[in-house]
């Protein structure tokens, strides 16, 4: 779903003239789909060519295995704790390694994965945002919206309108070309 979502804002992106904002959006599904799991994960590629680890980092397998978990527990409580201590580090050990793999703090992580798994699920469900923001281990609605705004920097429900719309005329597109026009949806 979260490959879904990036795809779609990808589009979305695109139709609105961001090219760049598109290229990162289609980069980062992509990066999905070959199993890397932040923004900036410690695997690069040397001039000699294999690859290295950076050091003081995760290596591929805590990383994948930390998202496994983060992402199986999306709906509940994550601390960083109980992360830490699943790899048997301290807390401060673990926070400077996952800020040295992932490049950002595992709190500010933890809140990108619930937003796009968010996303995913606004695209193919039809379930409230409330539901939503309960599944996806925010505590109300309310906090859902204000950690989505943050994040995304347009409100939920703002959100899902433009893409489901942006979809629909797609959809319309697609079986009848030639007979949509652009939809010009005002922010309130």
């Amino acid at each position: 779903m979260v490959v879904t979502a990036q795809l779609i804002e990808a589009a979305c992106r695109a139709r609105d003239g961001d090219s760049d904002g598109s290229r990162a959006h289609i980069a980062r599904a992509v990066a999905l789909l070959d199993g890397d799991l932040g923004p900036r994960v410690s695997r690069r590629i040397s001039d000699r060519g294999p690859r290295q680890i950076q050091r003081g980092g995760f290596v591929a397998w805590q990383s994948r295995r930390l998202a496994a978990h983060v992402d199986a527990n999306l709906g509940g409580k994550i601390l960083i704790k109980d992360l830490a201590a699943s790899f048997d580090l301290s807390v401060g050990h673990f926070c400077r390694a996952f800020k040295r793999t992932f490049g950002m703090t595992a709190r500010i992580w933890i809140k990108q994965r619930r937003i796009e798994f968010a996303q995913g699920l606004m695209l193919t469900t039809r379930a409230s945002l409330s539901e939503i923001a309960l599944r996806c281990g925010m505590s109300d609605q309310s906090h859902f919206t204000r950690s989505f705004r943050r994040v995304v920097g347009e409100t939920p429900s703002f959100w899902r309108q433009i893409r489901h719309a942006a979809m629909e005329e797609r959809v319309t597109e697609l079986a009848f070309p030639g007979t949509t026009k652009p939809i010009a949806i005002e922010r309130a």
